[in-house]
């Protein structure tokens, strides 16, 4: 069967990671391993100076995970470092309680845990809802099963990950599955002053939709229009056109000539 690795930055308790467990077990081997808080917007962020632990736990009733004590990008370096073999053939994370569309997709631990799996060779999904308290997302189990199967059976190219994003709509009213591109940025932040004590200030940044329109045919505009967006992710940043346009920039001048310097001999004859 095929080895998955379930992740998710919303925590091992989080109810969209035990639907996902449920979806996952008849479509291959699964072993769970994500944060034991919530760890959202975390995007690939990973821990570097402390060891990490993993404690055994139970999430969702039945199943049976791990809970570390990190970040998303953290769970599937563990397992795929070592701590299970054989490594994960494939790695799926969510269900995200808020979609992962747009520009937003750059802060996602949801979206950065499946990154980190396309960076390393292995092919992954990522699966959001658009709302944080979503009242439908049960009745999505055999949809996100069969996406999750035609996945697995047709593959993804390297370094490339599936960016799933539902409408919170009860499946009667979703109006089907649509490929879609990314789009603008979907939240407009704003800061304000959240407390003051004595000369220390205390703010919060609160994003909130942006009030403009997108651009057509992406993801933002698919799960507005009650669609379930797909979206494939590359994992290389490289903008070719720009490489192109900076090769007249002279960066050849940029070193400036290097001075002789002086041997400490009498150089006279």
């Amino acid at each position: 069967m095929t080895g998955i690795l379930l992740t998710n930055d919303d925590g091992i308790q989080s109810p969209g990671l035990a639907l996902l467990r449920r979806v996952l077990d008849p479509l291959g081997e699964v072993v769970t391993y994500a944060p034991g808080v919530n760890q959202s917007a975390v995007a690939r962020g990973m821990t570097t100076d402390r060891a990490l632990r993993a404690r055994h736990t139970c999430f969702g009733g039945s199943f049976e995970g791990y809970a570390v004590d990190g970040t998303p990008v953290d769970c599937v370096r563990l397992a795929m470092l070592g701590l299970r073999a054989p490594a994960p053939e494939w790695v799926v994370a969510g269900v995200n309680l808020g979609g992962n569309m747009g520009d937003d997709v750059t802060y996602s631990g949801t979206v950065g845990a499946a990154l980190e799996a396309a960076l390393r060779g292995v092919p992954a999904v990522a699966v959001s809802v658009e709302s944080s308290s979503p009242g439908h997302l049960d009745e999505a189990e055999e949809l996100l099963r069969g996406i999750i199967a035609l996945a697995l059976e047709r593959g993804l190219p390297p370094r490339t990950v599936l960016n799933v994003n539902l409408p919170d709509r009860p499946l009667v009213a979703m109006r089907g599955v649509r490929l879609a591109r990314l789009g603008g940025a979907s939240c407009h932040d704003r800061v304000f002053v959240a407390g003051e004590d004595g000369g220390r200030s205390e703010f919060r940044i609160v994003g909130a939709r942006s009030p403009g329109p997108s651009r057509s045919q992406t993801d933002l505009e698919a799960v507005a229009d009650g669609y379930v967006a797909l979206t494939p992710l590359r994992m290389d940043l490289l903008d070719e056109a720009a490489l192109a346009a900076m090769s007249d920039w002279g960066l050849a001048e940029l070193l400036p000539p290097v001075a002789l310097k002086p041997t400490g001999r009498d150089e006279r004859p």
